[in-house]
């Protein structure tokens, strides 16, 4: 098995090097999904793979990320980069990035020349064989697994795609199924789906008003002893996480993990790490004050959360001083600040309920909102005035603060609302002036290859993308149970897509609508034991001309090879037109726009959307998927028998846990709603509400269709998405 290391910066890379990886993983100041961590710019990225090269060790480049569609220039050149500089491997998420990647193989090839291979990220979510199936079809060499997959159906998935397999051995685990969380998102527009999770569930909760501790805290994995199981499951490549840590548990990291694989020069099997072995991996965990698990591995899934970390822990500090020297805990570096252009205004006002910012620059504006966040250290909060302040002294580039404004001068900031504000008016200002958001224009300039030229054109808008954002939804999801007579008359003449059916299902659904009056919805996460039902309700479908949404890689491969006329729902998000154009090359015939997205986003999708789009302006999402049993989530003495009770945080995150038979969702118990938007530059074929949560979902549409009423939470649209 491969053995894969992280690498946040040059030093970091150079002991994983030294301690025996034999391929690292890194990425640029930009499109990786840890902006957080030191990263490379372009000129470094070139060295680091150039000292890799040297010692035979592969390379990684990251760009797991969600992207918008004024990103896709530098992603493109980016990927040219990479192929110039000799990067192994691209990590992608995005379907536009698929498309980039293929359009450069199309290039490499007509100039013969080699082009990096394309692996599937752990953000991509692929859960079940019909997924890695669909990446070995589109050309993807490697998928990287969910990290809450069993070895049975690690080696179920490896053995049905004849694809590699690669999953994450060391390291922080998340609560929600990666890229499947939209926590940090709803709390203040740090998307973890674009490299800037705030870990809204590493903090504490209450239930009911009960504390309950950081019960969604996960413990970290450790497998060092599970590596020979890895290997009978058909792994190929081993992952540690942690390109936030210092260089210090790098090497000694990949050094246990090497030790435990045997020498690279060796084909061997891992034989069973030594008691010692096993003692040190776990205090690698201690790093951050976490118990170890692989519990994972053996499809249990209680007893992994509540774990607080824990600073102050005597064991801990031992745990790091024994391979950190006494070094004190490493903290991430605030995202680079970029250079931009000539005078803008910023507004910065403080409501009942959070932030509300504003910054104006030639002409156009950026409006954003924060939620007020608690300060925890005085020393460090700093005032709106100083802040202000601040920004005068320092230029982005040609522009400097020439007016500002704030209803509460006085009022005072944590680092954390410093840090969103700064990097949303450098990207701002960047975007308006053409600047790269880290600083190296020259390099990311390089011309590009005719083929990536042509993938990034943008063509005309589809025929049917006429519905104004502002006019009346024409589109209801709702979930099958919710069918009964006195819904029906309500949504009448409305598109209906039913969430939660299963083929057992359709029967009772035949009892309420016929086929051309709705579209059955594939779930957005579902495991190999869940197949062959997700099969067979493909299969019912085709056999009834009923129309599908599917809403992973999964239900797209089972789409495609079942025949099925398709669209794809919000759990394939997109942010920018070219994965719409990757979508309809795949035989979608309507996409979604990503919930995440904010009004700049959504008008630049719709400029360029060669397929009908759709458009969510009311719900109440689901922000997590879990396996993790609904019964074992809170601490065991404060754990009440079918607690449904509302979870929150002190940000005002409130949710409600629903329990099926394979996973927990957290659903939002405040909705987003749209209703007294108006933008004429946003213009989709469905305009959509999701009543799928709602227990009175009646009400909640004739409300929505009633003339007036307030502003409801807009979610991203107005306070931008990071």
């Amino acid at each position: 098995m491969e053995l894969l290391a992280p690498a946040g910066d040059l030093p970091c890379l150079e002991a994983a090097i030294e301690a025996g990886a034999d391929a690292v993983y890194l990425g640029l100041s930009l499109m990786n999904a840890r902006r957080g961590a030191k990263n490379f710019t372009p000129a470094e990225l070139e060295k680091a793979a150039e000292l890799a090269r040297k010692h035979d060790v592969r390379t990684h480049l990251t760009m797991n990320i969600d992207i918008s569609k004024r990103e896709l220039g530098g992603a493109a050149r980016i990927l040219s980069l990479a192929r110039d500089i000799g990067i192994d491997a691209i990590i992608a998420r995005d379907w536009a990035v698929v498309g980039l990647w293929q359009a450069l193989q199309d290039a490499s090839s007509r100039e013969d020349r080699s082009c990096p291979v394309l692996h599937l990220s752990t953000q991509s979510a692929v859960t079940n064989v019909e997924g890695a199936r669909l990446a070995r079809d589109i050309g993807v060499s490697r998928v990287v697994l969910a990290r809450e997959l069993s070895l049975r159906e690690i080696e179920e998935i490896g053995k049905g795609s004849g694809i590699e397999i690669e999953v994450f051995a060391q390291g922080a685990l998340c609560y929600s199924i990666s890229g499947r969380c939209l926590l940090s998102s709803w709390g203040g527009g740090r998307s973890g789906n674009r490299g800037l999770c705030a870990s809204p569930c590493r903090v504490p909760w209450a239930v009911d008003g009960e504390a309950v501790g950081t019960a969604m805290s996960m413990r970290d994995l450790v497998t060092v002893d599970r590596l020979a199981e890895l290997s009978a499951a058909g792994v190929d490549s081993i992952k540690i996480e942690g390109r936030l840590k210092k260089p210090e548990w790098v090497r000694e990291a990949v050094s246990l993990y090497r030790a435990a694989l045997g020498s690279r020069k060796t084909d061997a099997r891992p034989a069973r790490a030594d008691r010692d072995t096993v003692v040190r991996a776990r205090r690698l965990a201690a790093y951050a004050g976490r118990a170890p698990t692989s519990a994972y591995l053996d499809g249990s899934y209680s007893g992994l959360t509540g774990v607080t970390a824990r600073k102050s822990s005597r064991a801990a500090d031992d745990a790091i001083d024994e391979f950190m020297g006494g070094g004190s805990r490493y903290r991430a570096p605030a995202p680079a600040e970029a250079d931009a252009d000539d005078g803008y205004q910023l507004e910065i006002n403080v409501t009942d309920k959070d932030l509300s910012c504003r910054c104006r620059y030639k002409g156009r504006s950026e409006s954003w909102r924060m939620p007020k966040t608690r300060i925890k250290r005085e020393k460090k909060a700093i005032s709106i005035d100083d802040l202000f302040a601040s920004l005068r002294k320092d230029r982005i580039g040609e522009a400097e603060l020439n007016e500002f404004y704030s209803n509460e001068p006085d009022f005072m900031l944590p680092p954390r609302n410093v840090k969103t504000v700064v990097a949303t008016v450098h990207s701002f200002i960047n975007r308006l002036t053409g600047k790269s958001d880290n600083g190296e224009d020259a390099v990311l300039k390089a011309p590009l290859p005719d083929p990536m030229r042509a993938a990034l054109a943008t063509p005309p808008p589809d025929e049917h993308n006429t519905r104004r954002l502002g006019e009346q939804p024409n589109q209801a999801r709702v979930n099958v149970k919710q069918l009964n007579s006195s819904l029906l008359p309500v949504l009448k003449n409305v598109d209906l897509v039913l969430q939660g059916a299963t083929i057992h299902d359709m029967e009772f659904v035949a009892k309420f609508v016929d086929p051309p009056e709705y579209i059955v919805s594939f779930p957005d996460v579902y495991f190999p034991a869940e197949s062959s039902d997700q099969i067979a309700l493909g299969e019912y479908c085709k056999a009834n001309n009923i129309r599908v949404e599917a809403n992973c890689w999964g239900s797209v491969w089972l789409c495609r090879e079942l025949g099925l006329d398709f669209t794809t729902g919000p759990g394939i998000p997109v942010l920018n037109p070219l994965a719409v154009k990757c979508l309809r090359d795949l035989g979608a015939k309507g996409v979604t726009v990503s919930m995440e997205a904010d009004r700049q986003q959504i008008e630049d999708v719709c400029s360029g959307a060669v397929l009908p789009l759709t458009l969510l302006v009311y719900a109440r999402p689901v922000l997590a998927y879990t396996r993790i049993p609904k019964e074992s989530l809170l601490p065991f003495d404060s754990a009440k028998p079918g607690h449904d009770g509302a979870w929150t945080d002190r940000r005002g995150i409130s949710l409600q846990p629903e329990g099926g038979s394979t996973l927990t969702v957290f659903r939002s118990l405040s909705a987003f709603d749209w209703k007294t938007l108006s933008n004429d530059n946003i213009r989709v074929a469905n305009l959509t509400m999701d009543l799928s949560g709602e227990s009175y979902p009646v009400d909640v549409w004739k409300r929505f269709l009633r003339p007036g009423g307030k502003r409801g939470f807009l979610f991203n649209y107005d306070r931008g998405l990071q």
